[in-house]
């Protein structure tokens, strides 16, 4: 029997085969990220999820998602034919570090591995997924400013307690941060992650925070009308 598909309103994903499945980190940068410009990078796609909302968000952009595990490449590849923009997402089953474009991107969006030090994980292709293992901060950022256009935009989900890590080795590279919003899963509770948004050179730093739930099952309002445009249950 088919798996169950992840269902979006506009689109469902399949994910079985991928090392990380649907998230709310995934879903809410998908749906915080400015997506604007003509070109958009992903970079470790997984399901697909970023570059599909960002396709349903921006009518016109052309998409490149980048996806190193072969299953999960093959599987966004599957997700992205099957949803109404197959003509403008393209994914490419490559290590990013080895990506070259003749164009800039305008925006590079990534939910990327969060843990510092050695895999944990029992199963090596979620390891490579959640650790920096497979791709550190540093190589994270020196292909984002390879890629990115003078004018572009890089956006990122990451645990709050490597924000310091990761914006020091983007300041080393020229970029800093212009929009950052924590993000609260539970009324209450202590943040765990940081939304940030990098561009060239330093800019006034714009700040939101961002709360998913009062209690279980009781989502806050800004959650409500962030995630509305896209999942069934809002």
């Amino acid at each position: 029997m088919a798996a169950t598909p992840f269902r979006f309103k506009q689109f469902s994903l399949q994910q079985d085969r991928c090392a990380l499945k649907v998230g709310t980190d995934a879903v809410v940068l998908g749906a915080w990220a400015d997506v604007d410009g003509a070109r958009i990078l992903d970079i470790g796609t997984g399901t697909g999820v970023l570059a599909l909302m960002a396709a349903q968000r921006n009518p016109v952009a052309r998409i490149d998602a980048v996806e190193i595990d072969e299953p999960s490449a093959g599987q966004a590849a599957e997700n992205a034919a099957a949803s109404p923009w197959a003509v403008r997402v393209r994914v490419h089953r490559m290590d990013v570090r080895r990506m070259r474009s003749s164009e800039p991107y305008d925006r590079i969006l990534c939910n990327p591995p969060f843990y510092a030090g050695e895999m944990d994980s029992p199963d090596t292709r979620t390891g490579v997924a959640k650790h920096d293992g497979g791709l550190t901060f540093t190589e994270l950022l020196e292909v984002t400013v390879r890629l990115l256009a003078p004018a572009g935009r890089f956006v990122c989900i990451i645990p709050l307690n490597r924000e310091a890590d990761l914006c020091t080795i983007a300041a080393d590279r020229g970029l800093f941060p212009v929009r950052r919003c924590v993000l609260h899963y539970l009324e209450g509770r202590p943040p765990k992650r940081v939304l940030l948004e990098l561009v060239h050179g330093p800019s006034p730093l714009r700040q939101e925070v961002l709360l998913v739930e009062h209690r279980p099952g009781r989502f806050s309002e800004a959650y409500r009308r962030l995630l509305a445009p896209f999942l069934l249950k809002f």
